[in-house]
């Protein structure tokens, strides 16, 4: 797996980098004029940075994607949606029923247009499917999934631009989630001390924002089948559920993104549920690390990401303690 330039993606978001790549799609076509300006509702853009914002706290909403990052009057609403399977994660978009009647074409053919074009450009982290009522599917492939899980783990977020995103939340409800982020520092430190993994600066006496890996570099996602080794339901649903928090963090890195308010609590404890849900069920030492120590490495790479998203969301947006253990 090729990790070397994860860290150079502009893109914060697994959102975001579809929206891009609907973008240059659709400008390579030379099809964004056609688009009508009741699809936009008078929006004027500045830039595709404004492309993520959301509409409720666990589906990704509606995506306001400008062209060519100017100022435009012209723009367009790009529909994009996540399934509620846990097992995959996969984006709908519905873009092509939009246009189906100004461009007086339909939808099917549309959209086989557009998958033409998205899939060199989004290959081979996605895998680009048109459904028969016209619905154009973007799941993200093996191969996908461990580039997005090996930057969770290994590469810092953005710093926010403002401090405190939400409400107050009294320190009784924010137990279970930094009990959740102090167990996921002690499986990684335990992990160090049995040399499953090797952190870099393993002893720090508050929360890192990455706990840097020195070995296994880059994490083993993936077997030698090329297949992701994560497929235990309650790995998958932890999967899922870190690329949700992701992608709903996306207006904490831009003060102009405010419009649509994220339930940050619910978001960090539906986490720490997966994580608790995951810890029980999927097995790190026993047999697993003397007979299968990918597999392990694997499991506390989700750990890892874990951690780093739990510890982002305490520190940042609560302004609370991410302990290291409790």
């Amino acid at each position: 797996m090729d990790t070397a330039n994860i860290s150079q993606c502009p893109e914060v978001t697994v959102k975001c980098f579809l929206l891009s790549r609907f973008q240059s799609a659709i400008a390579q076509q030379g099809t964004l004029a056609q688009i009508p300006l009741n699809l936009i509702g008078g929006t004027i853009l500045k830039n595709r940075h404004l492309a993520c914002s959301t509409t409720s706290e666990f589906d990704c909403g509606v995506g306001i994607l400008p062209a060519h990052n100017q100022l435009i009057e012209n723009g367009a609403i790009f529909p994009l949606n996540r399934s509620k399977d846990s097992a995959r994660v996969l984006y709908l978009s519905a873009i092509a029923l939009k246009l189906a009647k100004s461009w007086q074409q339909t939808p099917q053919a549309i959209a086989t247009q557009l998958a033409e074009t998205l899939q060199p450009l989004c290959y081979p982290d996605f895998a680009v499917k048109v459904a028969r009522d016209g619905m154009i599917e973007l799941e993200l492939t093996d191969a996908g999934l461990a580039v997005w899980l090996q930057r969770l783990a290994q590469i810092p977020l953005p710093v926010p631009e403002y401090r405190i995103l939400s409400p107050v939340v009294c320190a009784d409800r924010l137990f279970p989630i930094q009990y959740s982020h102090a167990r996921c520092c002690s499986l990684l430190r335990m992990a160090d001390r049995d040399r499953i993994i090797a952190i870099a600066q393993p002893d720090v006496a508050t929360a890192p924002q990455i706990w840097s890996l020195a070995a296994p570099n880059p994490i083993p996602w993936i077997d030698e089948g090329d297949r992701l080794r994560l497929v235990h339901p309650a790995e998958r649903r932890l999967i899922s559920q870190l690329l949700t928090v992701l992608d709903n963090l996306y207006p904490t890195f831009d003060s102009k993104n405010r419009e649509q308010p994220v339930n940050y609590f619910k978001l960090a404890n539906s986490l720490s549920e997966a994580f608790q849900i995951f810890y029980s069920q999927c097995r790190i030492w026993g047999e697993v690390k003397i007979e299968q120590p990918k597999l392990a490495q694997a499991r506390l790479g989700l750990i890892l990401a874990t951690q780093s998203l739990l510890r982002f969301i305490l520190e940042n947006l609560f302004n609370a303690i991410a302990p290291l253990e409790l």
